[in-house]
Formats: structure tokens, C-alpha cells, sequence
């Protein structure tokens, strides 16, 4: 819960005292111009901003947003709600590795049954207004063990964070199909270290064949002359019990308890086999 707030704060006040206050402001927005300029030759579909945790200041951001809803095709909303309302744009998100994460703590003896227990429970609250579901807190082949017909079906499509995305929307596509669920009536979201060029890469590979969005973060929201910060917060435990993140990409799990993770790692392995 704490993340966001946490890490925007570190932000700001790091580039801030390092570099001194608004001193990349210039070098942000000439950037910002060029991009726009660039989206406008090669057109995304759509998009939302996703950088607060890691934008360079809360004036840059909310200049950010004013420019984005003026300027940029395909721009739908921000994950800043403050912002979204100031700006009456759509507030986006997506459901968190967290949410997860936490739900490990209630499975001690099998966690690996924490995807299908959180879309059920997700399912009960929102009914029909589920949005995107995350699919890589432990691995995406487990959680498509678990994305039946009901999951595929009431939530409106899925999202990418880790592994290869071609790899990754062409197995989601062909989960959809084994289902019978028509593509193009679903949404893949990808939102791993995301940058133009790359999302015009991907909505060209896929826009034909679903609906494509994507959301960017540091690229908006801290993209100057100077290297931004790669900081994250996540749950390493809850209610005493240690909890994981097994990702597609080894570098952005995390996990404490080396012996929890080994356990964790065994039971996806026995899962995947049945």
C-alpha cells in the first residue's frame, strides 16, 4: 500500500538534493516534445501513464498528464488518481504483484492455489467490472492452469510484466483460442520497461489480432539526461509467514526466505506436472 507514495517521494527528493531542484525540468520537456512528435508519426493505440512511483518531480508529472491529454493520440488516463481527476481523464491500473503475494499467507501448505483464489475472490467483489488480471507473480504457465473459462471470460483481458512479450501475447492468444474465447474481445496489456518504440514494436505484432494497450511508466514520467532510479518496494512477508514473486524474468522476483522460495518452486514444479 505503501509503495507508490514511498517511492515517489524518494524520487523527487533524490533528483532534487542531487541534482538540484528543476534542474532537468528543461531536458525532460524538450524529451517530452520529441516523443509526442515521434507517437504521432508511429501511433500506439492506446495508452496510459504509469510513472508516478518513479517520475522526476510532482510539477513534471502533472505537466506530463496536462501535455499527454492535449498532444499524444492514444493517451487514455494516468494510474495517478489526483491527476485523472484534476485532468478529467481515466484513472488506470491494473491489480498489483501484492495482491498475490499476500494471499500466499493464507495457502501455507499449497500456495501455488493463490491465482485461482484470487480471481475467485476478485470475481465475487467486481462481478462483471474486472478489468486486466495479472499474470506473472509466480510464472504465467502456472497462472494459466488456473485461468478457465469463467476467469478468461469476466475479466477483460490480461497484462505483462516479465519474460518476453511476444512470447508471452502469443501463448495468452492461444490460451484465449483453446477456450474459445474470440481475441479480438480482449485486451493484452503490457506494461514491462516500456518505451515508444518498443510498444509501436509490440501493437504492430499484435494489434491485428486483439486489443492492444500499454503502460508506460519511467519512460513518461523520468526520462531526462540523467539515468533514473530502478527502485521497487514489494511484500516479503504476511501474517508471519513468508511470501514470493516468482517472475518471468529471474532478476525480478523476490523472495527473503531462500527455503520458502525453494518450496514455493517445488510445489509450481508439482502443479505444472498434474
Amino acid at each position: 500500500m505503501y509503495e507508490i507514495p514511498i517511492l515517489a517521494i524518494v524520487n523527487e527528493v533524490y533528483f532534487a538534493f542531487q541534482y538540484g531542484e528543476n534542474a532537468l525540468d528543461d531536458e525532460f520537456y524538450k524529451k517530452l516534445a520529441n516523443k509526442i512528435a515521434d507517437l504521432k508519426n508511429h501511433p500506439i493505440g492506446a495508452f496510459s501513464e504509469f510513472g508516478m512511483r518513479r517520475r522526476l518531480s510532482s510539477t513534471t508529472q502533472d505537466k506530463l498528464i496536462e501535455t499527454l491529454k492535449n498532444d499524444a493520440p492514444g493517451f487514455v488516463g494516468t494510474s495517478n488518481v489526483y491527476l485523472a481527476c484534476k485532468y478529467n481523464v481515466k484513472p488506470v491500473g491494473t491489480q498489483a504483484h501484492e495482491y498475490y503475494m499476500a494471499l500466499q499467507s493464507k495457502f501455507e501448505l499449497n500456495p501455488t492455489y493463490t491465482n485461482w483464489f484470487g480471481m475467485k475472490t476478485w470475481v465475487d467483489e467486481y462481478q462483471t467490472l474486472n478489468g486486466i488480471a495479472l499474470t506473472d507473480t509466480l510464472g504465467t504457465d502456472l497462472f494459466l492452469k488456473d485461468f478457465n473459462l469463467t476467469y478468461a471470460t469476466l475479466f477483460s483481458g490480461v497484462r505483462h510484466d516479465s519474460g518476453d512479450p511476444i512470447e508471452w501475447g502469443e501463448k495468452m492468444l492461444a490460451h484465449y483460442k483453446s477456450l474459445n474465447i474470440d481475441p479480438h474481445t480482449k485486451t493484452l496489456l503490457f506494461s514491462d520497461a516500456l518505451d515508444f518504440k518498443k510498444a509501436w514494436e509490440l501493437h504492430t505484432h499484435f494489434h491485428r489480432q486483439c486489443r492492444v494497450a500499454f503502460g508506460i511508466g519511467t519512460y513518461l514520467a523520468n526520462d531526462t539526461n540523467v539515468e533514473p532510479l530502478n527502485i521497487v518496494m514489494k511484500m516479503t512477508e504476511c501474517n508471519g509467514c513468508p511470501v514470493a514473486k516468482i517472475s518471468n524474468t529471474p532478476s525480478k522476483g523476490m523472495c527473503r526466505s531462500k527455503e520458502y522460495e525453494e518450496y514455493l518452486k517445488r510445489a509450481i514444479a508439482w502443479r505444472l506436472s498434474q
